[in-house]
């Protein structure tokens, strides 16, 4: 099992009591779901350091805590992760109905591109203040983040799995 990170990141600075906290997943559905625990024990500046390093070529940080997506950084932060889907995909089509029906070979393969598509255990992003926020994963906010926009990093948390 394994640790990792979610970043608050919103459009707009949160305040400081508006934080996400490991009291903020008592009883949210990610904890059980996807981890085993929350907590707060971060080190702030080498966890911006992490994310920095994980959109390298995607995003500029202005700031040691906001970036804006490149016009272009999509598709980089995609690349890896979409010729493993095709690599997928291809073999999906070579398999026939026999294999579909019993499902052998297709379980594996459907859960690379599951994968490829959305990392389930990866970084997570918490949009929203404390009050209320969403998340998702890193994927999830890259391919639906607004290119140019300025987002900001506030609550950073650890979690594992």
């Amino acid at each position: 099992m394994s640790h990792s990170r979610i970043y608050q990141i919103t459009s707009e600075p949160v305040a400081p009591g508006k934080l996400i906290t490991e009291d903020d997943f008592c009883e949210h559905w990610f904890l059980g779901s996807v981890a085993d625990y929350v907590n707060d024990d971060v080190n702030r500046l080498d966890d911006c350091k992490w994310l920095s390093k994980r959109l390298e070529n995607v995003v500029i940080f202005d700031a040691p805590d906001s970036f804006a997506v490149l016009s272009g950084g999509k598709e980089i932060y995609f690349a890896k992760a979409y010729k493993e889907f095709v690599a997928a995909r291809q073999k999906t089509m070579a398999l026939g109905l026999a294999e579909f029906s019993s499902g052998q070979g297709f379980s594996e393969l459907v859960s690379i591109m599951s994968d490829a598509y959305n990392e389930e255990f990866g970084f997570y992003v918490a949009k929203g203040d404390s009050d209320e926020f969403e998340i998702v994963t890193m994927d999830e906010f890259v391919r639906f983040a607004e290119i140019g926009c300025r987002y900001y990093i506030s609550g950073i948390l650890d979690y594992h799995y």
